[in-house]
């Protein structure tokens, strides 16, 4: 035959596999179902054989495609470690750890509790909506918003984390409609609109809005500047507003924003030491701020039965 499979083919065709079909590896690779689809077909010439039985609700493996996932997920684990040999070698063990802006921030404020200057451990932080897919081994750890579903991934639930309206001290305390539901005619608003899909609090917040917002942020520190300058009021998490000095809040907690904090990792990897250690540091320090997550330390403020 002349066709020649690829190694990237069979990348593909191992998330498709674990998806169980093109739409769910389509979220998880980037690439379109179309594209995906293609993509299978080509593995399937170049491989002599189907591999995959097309059926209106998803992709399901043959016995020949059964056959090729463990022989892939055997070649997948050599490259996978001898990538670990190549950057332990040059720079000591890695661990990136995939996170929203938000809880990037707070990760990055309290690595002290993560990292021990007699290990050679290195961090990196991959922040943003768009989370590193683990799958692919481009993050060790992951911080999500919801239970992995996906197979070969593994979860732990840290804590509920908590969401708020926040405001700079000066601009809450002055302005009487920060109150109540008039906040949403009557105030000024920062959105936060970071690049990739719309976050749920900023589906929540466009959803609520009479007005448009006076700014637009892409940047979470851009947010945090321009609601402590007194330009308007902002939603955040609690553990980010009640932490943050000069900020106050302008409402209790807003139930529909409310989710669950889950710690993901891949079934292969997350028995290795030094991605261990940290997975244990970050239960750690989500155990130790339960009640900032939970926005159960507000500050103390004037306003007195806000909603």
């Amino acid at each position: 035959m002349d066709e020649i499979w690829r190694w990237d083919d069979l990348r593909l065709f191992l998330i498709v596999a674990r998806a169980g079909g093109l739409a769910g590896a389509a979220r998880l690779s980037g690439v379109s179902p179309p594209t995906l689809g293609r993509r299978m077909a080509a593995l399937e010439a170049a491989l002599g054989g189907q591999i995959f039985v097309r059926q209106r609700d998803g992709y399901v493996l043959t016995q020949r495609g059964k056959d090729l996932l463990r022989l892939a997920e055997a070649l997948e684990l050599n490259a996978l470690n001898i990538d670990r040999w190549r950057v332990a070698d040059e720079t000591g063990s890695v661990v990136r750890i995939a996170a929203g802006a938000w809880t990037s921030a707070f990760i990055a404020r309290h690595m002290g509790d993560l990292v021990d200057e007699g290990e050679n451990i290195q961090i990196e932080l991959v922040s943003g909506t768009g989370l590193a897919d683990l799958l692919r081994r481009e993050a060790s750890l992951g911080l999500r918003n919801r239970r992995p579903e996906i197979p070969g991934l593994a979860g732990h639930k840290l804590t509920r984390v908590e969401f708020a309206v926040f405001g700079g001290s000066a601009y809450v305390e002055e302005k009487a409609e920060v109150r109540d539901h008039r906040r949403f005619q009557a105030c000024r608003w920062i959105a936060f609109s970071p690049p990739g899909p719309k976050t749920p609090s900023a589906v929540w917040l466009d959803e609520h809005l009479e007005r448009a917002p006076i700014l637009r942020c892409r940047s979470g520190q851009e947010v945090l500047e321009a609601a402590q300058a007194g330009l308007g009021l902002c939603v955040l998490p609690c553990f980010i507003g009640d932490a943050r000095n000069g900020l106050i809040r302008a409402s209790g907690i807003i139930e529909e924003l409310g989710h669950d904090q889950w710690l993901v990792s891949h079934d292969q990897d997350r028995q290795q030491r030094h991605i261990r250690r940290i997975s244990d540091r970050l239960r750690s320090l989500a155990k130790a701020h339960r009640r900032l997550f939970l926005g159960q330390q507000a500050r103390r403020q004037s306003l007195s039965g806000i909603v």
